[in-house]
């Protein structure tokens, strides 16, 4: 027994060493083998001193990751100028905390979009406006990253004049409420947009086209100086605790445009622009959660998209939540919910008019859009201008429901409000330039040719002393199939003559269990309405009267003005 202890003795060191051993070898192999998939740029001539432009030493770096099957194309701490450079399938860009990869001021750093087979046909091959492409592109590629807590710089400012305008005349000045002095207003630079030098500007900061499996990571993005990240024809994309950060006086500076993308998500991202922070077209399977938007145009602008969810936002805008289809293009299936808004009027050529929530579908082409199957859920904040759900003959919103709504209205720039407010803005979807913004005054929802309409939960409030072009709680025209149910509010001014609700050209409404707040005249003015259903369980002691003319709701149970009060 004695001579078994003390061979299991020897056994037992021996077997230790040759396990030790084993390990030691399989981390030199692993370090090695991982080694081998990490390319350094400066390995490759990049100098990381923010004057020496590194743009082919990059090139080489992911090419030589490409030919190896795939790597990490690293960046150490440095300032890395480059112009247009190609990132290609199974490559990460780790940008390391420190590192900046900071687009070239010199345009002619940038090569022309035919290079890579772009155009200028909208929802195909357009990215971005002009004809160069930006700083990074990836075209028919697969497994691609971009992560670190680097930056990427677009270098924007240096491609603009900020004392210069930038403006269509995609308007009639004299259809709107100020005439000359709206024009004025759209002609200043306070809040942008400004025009870009007459040397031009670079194309999308990012632009990854046809791709599968993408990552984009923790990065910085700022200063672009066209749209930042433009992803097209995608399938499966991650894209999580990224920040943009650009001018928002920047025209065209959109956070993130995807294209006909499928199986996307956005995630515990903050992003502010001048454009739009999000702009989907033709995507389906999208998620957007958890993210901080500022934009001096759209936080989100949609269209031509399906089967998508966007939740737990916070939003500082001149139009927050946006939909717009014209032509063929149809938008449905899409939830909103839990998110915060502000917004606000600005100067200069930006679409939109402070709206929270906007719809609009118009006809292009003898085709009309349509919007469809659209919920809204525990949504508020505060507004500047009212929700708006604009349909046309021929072009189709339908079946749109708002649960716990509420938004108090507000003016946060008097002599802004004054030079602009009290217009409706329809730009992209209306028909004619004298209909892209007009004079109209301004309830706190105004819904037209809309058919299915449901409001529980909807709240009102107004701040004192709105301007005179500020209406009713719900102005409603052609309406068909609408239910209102737990609605609080009334007419902006108080006991001024607009009615809490105005119906025209309306079939089918209930109103039930409903409370107008005091200062409410007209509880509901009817014209032309057809088919009043309930009107049930209300509470109207605090309005002067009822109806502006006889009814046929059903009556039951509702709390109606005293004669005193009328």
């Amino acid at each position: 027994m004695a001579a078994i202890r003390k061979a299991s003795w020897i056994l037992v060191p021996l077997a230790l060493a040759l396990g030790l051993n084993a390990i030691a070898f399989a981390s030199q192999e692993l370090s090695s083998d991982y080694q081998q998939h990490r390319f350094d740029v400066r390995s490759f001539g990049a100098t990381g001193d923010g004057s020496t432009l590194d743009t082919q030493a990059i090139q080489r770096a992911i090419r030589a990751a490409s030919r190896a099957g795939g790597g990490i194309v690293l960046f150490h701490p440095g300032t890395y100028l480059a112009g247009t450079f190609e990132l290609l399938s199974n490559v990460t860009l780790d940008i390391e905390a420190g590192a900046v990869l900071k687009a070239s001021a010199n345009i002619a750093d940038y090569r022309p979009i035919k290079d890579f087979g772009f155009g200028r046909n909208y929802g195909v091959d357009l990215t971005g406006e002009g004809f160069l492409m930006g700083l990074i592109v990836a075209k028919n590629v697969e497994n691609i990253a971009i992560v670190g807590q680097g930056a990427i710089d677009g270098s924007g400012g240096d491609f603009f004049d900020f004392t210069k305008p930038h403006y269509t005349m995609d308007f009639d000045p004299k259809a709107t409420r100020q005439g000359q002095a709206f024009m004025d207003a759209v002609l200043n630079t306070t809040d942008g947009p400004v025009a870009e030098k007459t040397t031009g500007r670079p194309g999308t900061l990012l632009v990854i086209f046809n791709c599968k499996n993408l990552l984009l990571r923790d990065i910085t993005v700022r200063n672009a100086p066209n749209w930042t990240i433009h992803i097209s024809n995608a399938q499966s994309s991650v894209i999580e605790g990224i920040h943009i950060l650009n001018d928002p006086r920047i025209p065209n500076n959109d956070g993130i445009d995807c294209f006909n993308c499928r199986n996307m998500q956005i995630a515990d991202s903050d992003i502010r622009t001048g454009d739009d922070d999000f702009a989907i077209v033709g995507g389906e399977d999208i998620t957007v959660s958890n993210c901080t938007l500022f934009s001096n145009s759209s936080a989100i602008r949609l269209e031509n998209t399906r089967y998508s969810l966007f939740s737990n936002l916070v939003i500082h805008a001149n139009r927050g939540l946006a939909i717009y289809e014209r032509g063929a293009g149809v938008t449905s299936d899409i939830q909103f919910s839990n998110i915060v808004i502000e917004t606000h009027l600005l100067t200069g050529h930006w679409w939109g008019k402070g709206e929270p929530i906007y719809l609009a579908a118009g006809t292009s082409g003898g085709k009309g859009g349509t919007i469809r199957d659209i919920t809204f859920t525990n949504v508020g904040g505060e507004a500047e201008n009212g929700t708006v759900l604009y349909g046309a003959p021929g072009a189709t919103v339908e079946n749109i429901a708002f649960h716990q709504i509420a938004f108090r209205f507000r003016v946060t720039r008097p002599e802004v409000n004054a030079v602009v407010g009290g217009n409706f803005d329809f730009r992209w979807t209306a028909e004619s330039v004298h209909d892209g913004v007009f004079q109209h005054d301004i309830p706190a929802l105004y819904a037209r040719y809309v058919h299915g309409l449901k409001l529980e939960g909807f709240q009102v409030s107004w701040a004192d002393a709105m301007p005179a072009w500020y209406s009713s709680a719900l102005e409603l025209e052609n309406i068909s199939n609408i239910q209102i149910d737990r609605f609080e509010g009334r007419q902006a001014g108080a006991f001024s003559s607009s009615p809490v609700i105005a119906a025209k050209h309306v079939s089918d409404i209930s109103i039930t269990n409903s409370r107008a707040d005091h200062g409410a005249t007209t509880f509901f003015s009817a014209s032309d309405v057809r088919g009043e259903r309930l009107f049930t369980g209300n509470d109207l002691r605090d309005t002067r009267q009822a109806f502006d003319s006889a009814t046929s709701f059903v009556m039951g149970e509702n709390i109606l003005p005293s004669p005193a009060s009328q």
